[in-house]
């Protein structure tokens, strides 16, 4: 076999090798593409991904725990350093490590700050506790069912009726009925876990980074140019393999 044949043998075992490789990745595109360019139309940009596995890829993990506790009738729930009453996001605090209400307001307590709302949730006050105490808060709770108290450095700390003043107790016993976290229901947990994932990425921005490769990160988009440098293969390979062709049956 001439080297000219060998050649021409050659090339076209790589062009079918390649083209069998790259057909997929062209037709992907090709739909890809296709539904990208008329998202609007077809409400993809107001479509989200709600799958776990889709969320934990763009980093929409879950919390790490949730603690919630029972307020009267409802539950304020600590979520990372979101709070939560029942399934509604209602204000941002830290360390969260408990919460009372004593029929009129409710109080969130975190390690540095106690937040005061109303009973559906509007923040009325946000106490940072070093304006109070040097020590930070280790716990919250009620004497009586309506003085709130929180312990601090060992120290019992009363407010008065409006929550705004607080003062040492003197109080040796008894204890003040501590917050404590409790089980929420299942379904409360869920909504609050879905709440603090987000409503996840819309099937638009999905769609483009699966046509760009960028949700495969680095290594996604180099993949994707090494296809598009096969499928400039294809096209030169082409090209040579019909010249050669053309001019072969005019020698002929």
């Amino acid at each position: 076999m001439s080297r000219k044949k060998r050649v021409t043998s050659t090339m076209r075992r790589l062009h079918r090798s390649f083209g069998a490789g790259a057909a997929i990745f062209v037709l992907f595109m090709v739909l890809s593409g296709l539904a990208i360019n008329h998202s609007s139309g077809l409400g993809l940009d107001q479509r989200h991904v709600s799958q776990s596995f889709l969320l934990d890829w763009y980093g929409l993990g879950k919390p790490e725990k949730i603690d919630s506790f029972a307020v009267g009738d409802d539950w304020l729930s600590f979520a990372g350093s979101q709070l939560y009453l029942n399934d509604k996001p209602v204000a941002t605090i830290s360390s969260g490590i408990g919460a009372v209400s004593n029929g009129e307001v409710l109080v969130a307590a975190g390690v540095e700050e106690l937040l005061l709302l109303d009973l559906d949730g509007n923040l009325v006050e946000r106490l940072p506790w070093e304006s109070i105490a040097t020590a930070p808060v280790e716990a919250i709770g009620l004497y009586e069912d309506t003085i709130v108290s929180v312990k601090s450095a060992g120290q019992h700390w009363l407010a008065d009726a409006d929550l705004l003043s607080w003062q040492p107790s003197e109080r040796a016993s008894p204890d003040p009925s501590w917050s404590f976290s409790e089980p929420a229901p299942a379904a409360l947990q869920r909504a609050v876990t879905a709440l603090y994932r987000g409503e996840g990425p819309s099937l638009e921005r999905l769609l483009l980074d699966l046509h760009s490769g960028r949700i495969f990160g680095t290594v996604g988009v180099v993949v994707y140019d090494l296809l598009a440098i096969a499928l400039g293969f294809l096209s030169i390979s082409g090209l040579v393999l019909w010249f050669r062709s053309r001019r072969n049956g005019k020698s002929r």
